[in-house]
């Protein structure tokens, strides 16, 4: 009767290794799958902060602009002054 035994628990041992290594697979995908999903939505946060910070910099490089302008049209009015 031993070998019968012992086949009994090889088997148990067989069904325990491959339950193991099949989490193990499912654990693995379900990590890729929340890395991936974080990337994306890391990837798209940064699309977004990188648009915001563009369209800053076509609003401060409007202003300077407009600065500059107004500079230029102070300075021509002094010209224009009479010197007295």
């Amino acid at each position: 009767m031993p070998p019968a035994i012992l086949n009994y628990d090889l088997a148990i041992l067989i069904t325990f290794n491959i339950g193991l290594t099949f989490t193990g697979i499912l654990l693995a995908i379900a990590g890729v799958w929340v890395i991936i999903r974080q990337s994306i939505r890391s990837t798209q946060e940064t699309t977004q902060q990188t648009r915001e910070i563009a369209e800053m910099h076509r609003e401060v490089a409007f202003m300077i602009r407009r600065q500059y302008g107004d500079i230029d049209r102070d300075l021509q009015e002094i010209k224009e002054l009479p010197r007295g």
